[in-house]
Parts: C-alpha cells; sequence; structure tokens
C-alpha cells in the first residue's frame, strides 16, 4: 500500500504562548489524530517578532508544514476583544495593543481563532475535562495569578467589548492598610506566593509546595491564610451572583490539592450557603491547547 502524502492532509493548529513557554499541538482535520506536538522556552523579552518567527518554525516542523495548516487558535495571556486585537499580554515584552489576529491571517493566509488563555481554560475544562455533565461552570485559574471565567451554556457571554467578560482576578475586596486594594490575582497566583514564601522561610519552593507544608510550618501559615480568605471571598462573589452549578479551580496553586479547597469552601461557607462543587482542573495547562484547537476548527468550518 503507498504511504499516505501527508502534504494532501489538512491539520489544524492550536498554540498556547505563555509567560515562560509556548505549547503547539496539531492535529489532522479529518481523523482528528495528533500529528505533532512541542513546547518550547518563550523569548518574552524580544518582543512580537521574535515569537511571530518561532511560530513559523513550529508551523514548518508540522507535517505538511504551512501548506496544510488549515486554521490556526492561538491563546494569549491577556484580554483579547472581539476582533482578536490582544490589547496587553501579561509580561510579554512589546505585547500592547496588537491587532494578532489581522497579522496571522495576513501571515499564513488561514482563519485565525484569538482568545485569552484563561477564557481557553476555562472552555477546554468544560468539554474535556473537570465538567462531568456540568453546563455552568465557574474557572478561577490561579496560574500566574491571572485568568478566572465564566462558563454558561455555550455560547458563552459576551461583553460589549470582549468575548467572555473579563477576568475576576481583577477583582478587588477591601483589606486594612492596603490601599489600593491587592487584586486577587495578586495574592493567589504563583508568582506571588513563590515570593511570598521564599521571603518568609529563605527556601525556594513552588506555589503548591508552599501552601502544602504550611500545614507543618508556621512561617507559611500567613501566606495560606491570604489565598484562601481570597479565594473564599472569590468563591462567594461568584456563587452569590451567578448561582453555578460547579467552581473549577485550576493552575499552579490548584496543585495544593484536596485540602486547600476544603479550606477554600469551610470559609465561604462561613459567610454564604455554597451550593456549587468545589473541582480541581484536570487537564492542567493542556485546556488550553484544546479550545484554542476547538477555535481553529470553528474557524475552518465558517470559512
Amino acid at each position: 500500500m503507498p504511504e499516505e502524502d501527508v502534504t494532501s492532509t489538512s491539520y489544524l493548529l492550536g498554540v498556547d504562548i505563555g509567560g515562560s513557554k509556548i505549547a503547539v499541538l496539531a492535529r489532522e482535520l479529518r481523523s482528528e489524530k495528533a500529528v505533532y506536538a512541542d513546547k518550547i522556552k518563550t523569548p518574552a523579552e524580544e518582543g512580537v517578532g521574535a515569537i511571530l518567527r518561532l511560530l513559523d518554525e513550529q508551523v514548518e516542523n508540522v507535517p505538511g508544514g504551512r501548506a496544510s495548516l488549515k486554521a490556526l487558535g492561538v491563546a494569549v495571556p491577556g484580554p483579547v476583544d472581539h476582533t482578536g486585537h490582544v490589547l496587553r499580554a501579561g509580561n510579554l515584552k512589546g505585547w500592547v495593543d496588537i491587532p494578532l489576529r489581522e497579522m496571522l491571517e495576513d501571515r499564513y493566509d488561514v482563519p485565525v481563532y484569538v482568545e485569552r488563555d484563561a477564557n481557553c481554560g476555562a472552555i477546554g475544562e468544560q468539554w474535556f475535562g473537570a465538567r462531568e455533565g456540568h453546563e455552568r461552570l465557574r474557572l478561577p485559574v490561579a496560574r500566574h495569578g491571572r485568568g478566572r471565567r465564566l462558563v454558561p451554556r455555550w455560547p458563552a457571554l459576551s461583553g460589549r467589548a470582549f468575548r467572555r467578560g473579563r477576568e475576576a482576578g481583577e477583582m478587588t475586596f477591601p483589606t486594612e492598610g492596603s490601599d489600593p486594594p491587592p487584586r486577587v490575582s495578586d495574592v493567589v497566583g504563583k508568582r506571588s506566593i513563590q515570593k511570598k514564601a521564599k521571603r518568609a522561610t529563605g527556601e525556594k519552593m513552588s506555589a503548591a509546595e508552599a501552601l502544602t507544608k504550611s500545614q507543618d510550618e508556621p512561617r507559611l501559615e500567613r501566606v495560606t491564610e491570604d489565598v484562601v480568605e481570597y479565594l473564599s471571598s472569590l468563591t462567594v462573589a461568584i456563587s452569590s451572583l451567578l448561582d453555578p452549578e460547579g467552581i473549577i479551580f485550576g493552575g499552579g496553586t490548584s496543585k495544593a490539592g484536596e485540602a486547600l479547597l476544603k479550606r477554600v469552601r469551610e470559609r465561604a461557607e462561613a459567610h454564604a450557603a455554597i451550593r456549587a462543587r468545589l473541582l480541581l482542573a484536570k487537564l492542567g495547562s493542556e485546556s488550553m491547547l484544546y479550545d484554542a484547537l476547538w477555535g481553529a476548527g470553528k474557524m475552518a468550518d465558517a470559512r
């Protein structure tokens, strides 16, 4: 039997551009079989052009290369408007007011889907991860301190300028001695916890390690107490406003596991009746790629 001509096989490409790494996943359009995957370090300090050139290399690495690319989906660490315009992108230098979808469509001559990574993570978890039959979920992604997304029935809610609204991580809760009060993301984010833990103990550790060790390490209890307080306040706010079936906790902080969720629930229930299930995300960072691929497929179908 003659070998299949891979150049005749169209594929979808999902890309998750993060502050420290870029993950890519390509799937064949018809069979949905994964044909390529890679993770590379993000040239975060080198501007938009460096990342686009890196993306060029990844596209050529996929069997069939650029000629077989059918559609592209991209998750970025920052707010994205209805046109695929990135207002800013986290720690990526030069990523301010970037017409990313237009740039990529001109570059590859294929339809492009661009969405905030937290939104992608929520949709990915809804359909492929911790959803477990729930139709209305909320995802407090604590990865790098950004991203909390609402996932009602698809299509998701849209705001005036942004698809699927903004982030609950940008919310603030008044605290004594803080003016202005810190954002939720400033307290529960992975990097914030790591810095506080090192300051408290002199040791370098992950956010999950710090939260877990706090049970036996008094110097870390203040760090964990702040995280629990903010996550429980966020849980109460989400539950009161939206009454979701479940709230999914993802990202580095969530790796502290069920013990952290137990404390968050107990604290939240001290202030309000919480009917939502508190769940841990199952897909991790892969959830961003799942939605990026879904978006690419949607764009391909629309063309």
